[in-house]
């Protein structure tokens, strides 16, 4: 029979703890016996007691090791402290999966690798199927954790309350329906344009429709389950999520109504030079990607905004204003 040191013992039973188990899933004494013995392909007999002063030389050594006991006082042991938190991994694989120079062998290579960093039963929830399309800026302190909180409940179908705010024309941050709950079937999460938002269904509504993860509040999970309808959501990110495609250029944009300032901010960021006129007005001065989509996107605003500068712009707007009136003549 094969000697087998201390050393190769402790490498393995540290291998087993951080592989197989997590704050969720824990293992007793006789288990991690099995399963060692298992590993080491060995019928050679490990006592208790020695399987205890391996895990007391792991704590010594920084890998920490919790016992518990559980309810009729089956003392159970697991490894908790992972380099990466969950929500940071899904965050890197939410990433990988929207780059869309990474093919999807190349994807699946890269978050094989990132399951290596976590526990087996954390890695299995790690590839959501999830549609987005840029990086994550500037978003609410608390949204990582709402992330993780959504894609729970997508992932159990689970129904959620939440309050949802805007931006006032003075950058101030205020709820919506006095903080009134919103109750909401979720059903996917999507990051587009530098932020993540919840496609789901409200309770009792038919239809679709997306909230922006950082402008959400005090999310809670609950244990009532909904079942979910069939819907495109494919077809809905498609008209509802979109990017403007030309050349970029400074613009100078009049908007004739406060109530603008929320989609202006979510557009172009709490960083973008917005100038008070008025309580009604405000001009956004900002570096814009100029296209048939931008023209689109202003047209939808109507007699509420109006472009300043350039004048070409300008020019261009009146030229499409009056062809929309020769249509209508």
């Amino acid at each position: 029979m094969v000697d087998i040191t201390n050393t190769a013992m402790i490498l393995a039973l540290k291998k087993i703890l951080f592989e197989e188990t997590d704050e969720e899933h824990k293992v007793a004494v006789t288990d991690l016996i099995e399963k060692l013995m298992l590993s080491l392909a060995t019928n050679e007999p490990i006592d208790k007691k020695r399987i205890k002063r391996y895990i007391d030389s792991l704590n010594e050594s920084g890998f920490e090791i919790i016992p518990e006991q559980e309810k009729y006082g089956k003392l159970v042991y697991s490894h908790q402290s992972r380099l990466f938190e969950t929500y940071e991994l899904r965050m890197l694989v939410d990433a990988i999966l929207s780059a869309r120079f990474v093919t999807e062998e190349q994807a699946k290579n890269i978050i094989g690798k990132l399951n290596q960093l976590t526990s087996i039963h954390i890695a299995k929830t790690l590839p959501s199927p999830i549609r987005y399309n840029k990086s994550m800026n500037h978003i609410f302190h608390l949204t990582k954790v709402y992330i993780d909180k959504l894609h729970r409940a997508i992932e159990e179908k689970k129904v959620i309350t939440f309050k949802y705010g805007r931006y006032t024309i003075d950058l101030n941050f205020e709820l919506n329906r006095n903080g009134q709950e919103y109750v909401y079937h979720p059903y996917g999460l999507i990051w587009d344009q530098g932020f993540y938002y919840l496609i789901g269904q409200k309770d009792n509504k038919e239809g679709l429709s997306n909230y922006r993860v950082d402008k959400m509040r005090d999310v809670e999970v609950l244990e009532q389950r909904y079942k979910s309808k069939e819907y495109n959501i494919d077809e809905y990110l498609h008209i509802n999520f979109h990017m403007f495609s030309g050349q970029g250029e400074w613009v100078e944009i009049e908007f004739r109504d406060k109530g603008l300032i929320s989609p202006i901010i979510d557009k172009f960021g709490l960083n973008a030079d917005i100038k008070k006129v008025d309580e009604e007005t405000f001009i956004l001065k900002t570096k814009a990607i100029v296209g048939e989509g931008f023209f689109n996107w202003l047209r939808g605003w109507g007699s509420k905004a109006k472009i300043l500068a350039p004048p070409a712009l300008v020019h261009h707007m009146k030229e499409e204003i009056e062809k929309m009136n020769n249509l209508y003549s």
